[in-house]
C-alpha cells in the first residue's frame, strides 16, 4: 500500500507538465504510473480492510469499506473542483482563463500529491502485515 501511494502521488507530481498545448504522449507516463500505484494500493487495503472483520461480519465490513470509499472519492474530487474553481476567474480573456484553468489545476494536483503521500505515511505506522500479527498471537498462545 505505501509504495503504491507513493507511486500515486509521483503520477499527480508528474501531471505538472500539463499545459495549454499539451499531447497525450506528455502525459502516458503519468497515467501509468498512477494505473500501478492505484492497483498497488486498492487490493492490499481491500485485503487489509476484510481481513480485520470477523468472517461473520464481511459482508457488513465490505459495505462499510465501499462506502467509505466512494465517500472518499466524492470528496477529493469536490476539493479539487474547489481548488480549480478558485482559479477561474470571470472577465478576463479567452486566452487567460485557459491558463488560470492551468494554473488551478497544478494547485489541485499538488495539494492532492501531499495527500497521496500523507497517506502512504499513515499506512507505514498503522497499517502492518498480517504475518506479524499471526506470530504475536501465536507467541502469546506458546506462553
Amino acid at each position: 500500500m505505501v509504495g503504491g501511494m507513493t507511486l500515486l502521488g509521483i503520477s499527480l507530481l508528474f501531471y505538472q507538465r500539463t499545459g495549454l498545448h499539451t499531447g497525450f504522449w506528455t502525459l502516458l507516463p503519468a497515467m501509468i504510473l498512477g494505473g500501478f500505484g492505484m492497483a498497488m494500493t486498492m487490493s492490499p487495503m481491500t485485503s487489509v480492510a476484510m481481513g480485520s472483520v470477523p468472517v461473520d461480519k464481511a459482508g457488513v465490513g465490505s459495505g462499510v469499506l465501499n462506502s467509505f470509499r466512494q465517500v472518499g472519492g466524492s470528496l477529493g474530487i469536490a476539493l479539487m473542483g474547489a481548488i480549480l474553481a478558485s482559479y477561474v476567474h470571470p472577465h478576463v480573456t479567452r486566452g487567460q482563463a485557459a491558463q488560470n484553468f492551468v494554473d488551478g489545476l497544478h494547485a489541485a494536483l499538488i495539494v492532492s500529491a501531499c495527500i497521496a503521500f500523507a497517506a502512504a505515511a499513515v499506512a507505514v505506522v498503522t497499517v502492518k502485515p498480517q504475518r506479524r500479527e499471526r506470530q504475536r498471537a501465536a507467541e502469546q498462545l506458546a506462553a
